[in-house]
Parts: C-alpha cells; structure tokens; sequence
C-alpha cells in the first residue's frame, strides 16, 4: 500500500500539467534557482577550436558563460509562475546593489549595459518554455521549448543591444562585432546545453516530490 502511494505521488508529480503548489519545499527550491543563476553568470566554460583554410588557419577562443542553459532548467523544472519569481529574485538583487549578481556589478544603471536585453529577456523566455513544456514533454515538444527559448533571449538581447549602441553612437563594425560575440557565436552552445538542461529537469522532476511533499 505504501509503494503504491509513493508510485501514485511521483506519477502525479511527473505529469507536465502538474501545478507546484506553495510550501517551504517550493519555496527552497526557488532559492535553490536563484543560487544556480548567481553561480552561472560566474561560471567560464573555455571554449577552444581552430578552423583551418587554404591560406589562413582562424582561431576562434571564447569564454562560455552557462546562464542561459540554467534559465531553460529552471523553466522546465517549476512552471511559469515559480520560474518566474525565480528570475525576478535574481533581477530585482541585481539592479538592487543587494549583491552583484551581475557579470559587470549591479544597481538601476546596469539597464544601459549592452547585454542587459539579455538578462531581460530570461523573462519572457521562462514563461514561455514552461507553457511549451506543459503541452508535454515528448522529444518535440522539448526541442521546441528550446528553440523558442533561446530565440526569444537573442532576439531581445539583440534588439535591445543593438539600441544601446545606437544611442551611444557606435559604429556599424563595432555593432556587428558585438552581436556576433554575444548572439551568433553561441547559439549553437546554448542549443546543446540548453536540451541538455531541459533532459535533465525532465529526471529530476521524478523526484522532486520528497522536497515538496
């Protein structure tokens, strides 16, 4: 009777619709979130390949940043409202000064950042994957919650990027140097690390019960 109720719990937990509800598990968790948001933005994945050709050997060096795949775990692990409250927790202590959560600090004029948009975005994108993600979580269905959310978060990192620039009189050059830097050279990263991130919420969302029980 009792490995049948825990089976039921966990069977309960797992569907995609499942509503997590208010409590000090939840509540954990979210905190839990905003650590691995904080963790991220300061963690460097060093990326390094070269990309030979007839005459000249190009090599391209970068410094990945893994925030974006923490934004899509957390939208797939709570659903929109809590991976919402998530990402404003982080944005709220960041444009704050309670903590520099930041990758460049922190306060209200980190909005004229280049890559605030980016950060902005991250909302926009939680709500959206987890609504995905509730229509199941079938291979499509995930790889779509993916797509979805990293377009939506260079699209307005981009746009938003682009602004900046423009109101601080940068050349073209400089423009495109940036988008390429920021966007086009780690949309590839972000699709790996991204459906990587969303597998593993999908697991652990199997467990997750007992925190929340």
């Amino acid at each position: 009777m009792f490995n049948k109720r825990i089976k039921e719990e966990i069977t309960k937990f797992s569907k995609d619709n499942y509503k997590i509800r208010f409590c000090l598990g939840t509540i954990s968790l979210v905190s839990v979130c905003v650590m691995l948001m904080i963790i991220s933005t300061f963690t460097q994945i060093k990326i390094n390949f070269n990309i030979p050709d007839n005459a000249i050997s190009s090599y391209l060096k970068f410094e990945y940043i893994p925030q974006i795949p923490v934004v899509i775990f957390i939208a797939a692990i709570l659903d929109e409202v809590w991976g919402l409250i998530a990402i404003l927790i982080y944005l709220i202590m960041g444009l704050s000064s309670i903590y520099p959560v930041f990758a460049l600090g922190g306060g209200l004029p980190y909005v004229f950042q280049y890559n605030f948009g980016y950060l902005f975005a991250y909302i926009f994108a939680v709500i959206n994957v987890s609504k995905e993600l509730k229509n199941g979580s079938s291979l499509l269905n995930m790889i779509l919650a993916v797509v979805y959310g990293i377009t939506i978060i260079h699209l307005i990192g981009i746009t938003y990027m682009s602004v900046i620039a423009i109101l601080r009189h940068d050349s073209f050059d400089f423009i495109k140097n940036l988008i390429y830097y920021q966007s086009i050279s780690k949309i590839l990263y972000d699709l790996v690390f991204c459906f990587i991130a969303v597998l593993f919420a999908k697991g652990l969302r199997k467990i997750l019960w007992f925190i929340l029980g």
